[in-house]
């Protein structure tokens, strides 16, 4: 990527800036594609598993209460 400078702020002599960019090494490149193949193979992994057909009030009312999970538990403990 291509560095910048941008203008003099008002009241300031700071000026922002980046220089160029060197990119990424062939072997940077090589390991941010495994990692982006690895996310989206476990993203899918995660999505379609069994346990979530199990579910009695399905995906979503399974996440809304996780969410409220610790309201319960406060409740009970009082």
């Amino acid at each position: 990527m291509p560095g910048w400078e941008a203008d003099k702020q008002l009241h300031s002599t700071y000026r922002s800036g980046k220089p160029d960019s060197s990119g990424y090494t062939q072997e940077q490149a090589a390991e941010v594609a495994r990692y982006q193949a690895d996310l989206l193979r476990l993203s899918i992994e995660v999505s379609t598993h069994p346990y979530w057909s199990t579910l009695d009030s399905g995906v979503v009312g399974a996440r809304m209460a996780l969410k409220h999970a610790h309201e319960t538990a406060g409740d009970e403990a009082a």
